[in-house]
């Protein structure tokens, strides 16, 4: 290699490469928390979002899976290096575990920046109340907002 060229890779080249893996490496800190959806429409359980990485994804997906044989699981999350998931694969299934649990068949939720907003159709206040109060302690220091109807 000619000196010039030896001067150009070190110069321009080497700087490059260095700030390019310096933004795929960020710490987990400095990522921002993306969003996640999840949505039980009868027998199908629907996830989107963004997650940081392809195993992230698939690591909420396969603890989704795990709840339920009975649902088919549609996977429409996106991995996108700029975001995280903001929770884990653990409470993901714990929130939808609370669901499943409580028989709801019509319930959307998502989860944005430690809240979450959640919407479903319950068969009378009581149940309501129950799906609530199982949301509220699914995930310590997550906030609930719901719209429940009744009927």
């Amino acid at each position: 290699m000619q000196l010039s060229q030896r001067v150009f890779v070190g110069a321009l080249v080497v700087p490059v490469l260095l700030a390019s893996v310096g933004t795929a490496f960020r710490p987990v800190a400095e990522i921002e928390p993306g969003h996640l959806v999840f949505a039980v429409r009868s027998y199908e359980i629907v996830l989107a979002g963004t997650a940081g990485t392809a195993v992230e994804r698939q690591e909420v997906v396969d603890a989704v899976r795990e709840l339920t044989a009975a649902h088919r699981v549609t996977d429409m999350i996106t991995p996108n290096a700029g975001e995280r998931m903001p929770v884990s694969p653990a409470a993901a299934a714990s929130l939808l575990g609370v669901v499943l649990d409580h028989d709801v068949t019509e319930f959307t939720g998502v989860v944005h920046k430690g809240h979450l907003t959640a919407s479903a159709r319950v068969a009378d206040p009581e149940r309501a109340g129950m799906l609530s109060d199982a949301l509220h302690s699914a995930v310590p220091g997550l906030r609930v907002d719901e719209d429940f109807t009744t009927g």
